[in-house]
């Protein structure tokens, strides 16, 4: 497999100048849990900035709902490929910019257990680097555990509250948002007073880290 190959499966993406590595983007409109929350006032996908930027950018809509359509059919069918074209470039752009960090889902989220499972073999396949999965479809990963299987070492699964102001849900990693002004459960993200950049800040990536917290914006 080579990279122009490997994008065919799966586009792992290095375009997100504000966090480092690399980063996985699916269809925002497709996400089971968020598609309810965004109709719901005060909730964290209320006003969902990757539905903004598929709403105003035609080709990287297009990209995105690729992105998840290719995921449902090559897990559904052929999950070892989906597996092999994502390590792929995942290693390859960390060789690339000496960031050995990976974000999933900077748009988007989980679709099935099949495809959580298929992150788990994407994380195996690539001890060398932190992988952060943040999420808000709590029935996926409670179906995961209630199956006693655990998560590698190098993949922190976040499981997001569901509404602004809300304490953090009971799972090893979580994440949650604040108003402004408001106390932060745990680590307040720092983002905000740095370009809006994680800038030196691998909180997110770090297990021993339980709860992350973003000001609202």
């Amino acid at each position: 497999m080579n990279l122009a190959q490997a994008k065919e499966v799966a586009a792992i993406s290095v375009r997100n100048s504000k966090m480092p590595g690399s980063t996985f983007a699916q269809d925002s409109f497709a996400c089971h849990v968020g598609s309810r929350l965004a109709k719901v006032e005060g909730s964290i996908c209320s006003k969902c900035y990757a539905r903004r930027i598929q709403s105003m950018r035609p080709s990287v809509h297009k990209g995105w709902v690729r992105n998840f359509e290719e995921a449902r059919k090559w897990i559904a069918t052929n999950p070892g490929q989906w597996v092999k074209a994502c390590a792929f470039q995942i290693l390859h752009h960390a060789n690339k910019s000496g960031e050995a960090f990976h974000r999933w889902f900077d748009s988007g989220d989980l679709d099935s257990l099949a495809q959580l499972k298929a992150i788990v073999e994407v994380a195996k396949a690539t001890p060398s680097i932190s992988h952060w999965l943040p999420t808000r479809e709590v029935g996926i990963v409670q179906a995961y555990l209630k199956e006693g299987l655990g998560f590698p070492v190098n993949l922190v699964v976040r499981v997001s509250s569901p509404m602004v102001g809300d304490k953090p849900l009971t799972f090893p990693n979580t994440s949650t948002v604040h108003l402004e002004g408001k106390e932060a459960f745990g680590h307040a993200c720092p983002a905000r007073q740095q370009g809006n950049a994680c800038g030196a800040c691998r909180a997110c990536w770090n297990p021993s880290i339980a709860n992350v917290s973003y000001p609202k914006h």
